[in-house]
C-alpha cells in the first residue's frame, strides 16, 4: 500500500512480472477492511500514509491478528529511510523495512523470505496444537 498512486502502480506493474497477485489500498482505512475481509500473505506498505500512518496501521492488523488467529508478515517500503525509522518500523511490528527507492530483486527476495518464516510459523503452531 502506498499513498502515491504512481508509486503503486508501478510496484504492482512490476510485481506483476514475478507473477505476484497484488490487491492495492491508497489509505490505512482501506487497508484494514481490505485486510478483515480478505487476509492477504503479505501486507507491503508505506509508513506515510494520507489518513493514518504505517506504525498505527501495522498495531491495527497486529490486534486483528490476535483476534482472528492470523498471522500476516509485513514489509515497510518506505521514504522513511533513516536507522530510527527502522527501529521504529521494526518495533511497530514491521517484519523487514526497505528504504526507497527500491531494488525490486531485493524486495522479491525480502518477501519470499518473510512468507516463508510465516508459514514456518503457521506449520509450527498447527504441529503444536496436535
Amino acid at each position: 500500500m502506498d499513498s502515491h498512486f504512481d508509486s503503486c502502480e508501478l510496484l504492482v506493474a512490476l510485481l506483476a512480472q514475478y507473477k505476484v497477485k497484488t490487491t492495492t489500498a491508497t489509505s490505512a482505512t482501506e487497508a484494514l477492511e481490505i485486510i478483515q475481509q480478505t487476509p492477504p500473505d503479505l501486507l507491503i506498505s508505506e509508513i506515510i500514509l494520507p489518513d493514518d500512518d504505517g506504525y498505527s496501521l501495522i498495531g491495527k492488523v497486529k490486534a486483528w491478528e490476535t483476534n482472528h488467529g492470523v498471522q500476516i508478515p509485513a514489509i515497510a517500503v518506505t521514504v522513511c529511510a533513516k536507522h530510527s525509522d527502522r527501529i521504529q518500523a521494526l518495533a511497530a511490528g514491521f517484519c523487514r523495512h526497505l528504504a526507497k527507492p527500491i531494488n525490486i530483486e531485493e524486495l522479491i527476495a525480502t518477501m519470499a523470505c518473510v512468507t516463508e518464516q510465516a508459514q514456518d510459523c503457521q506449520q509450527t503452531l498447527v504441529n503444536s496444537q496436535l
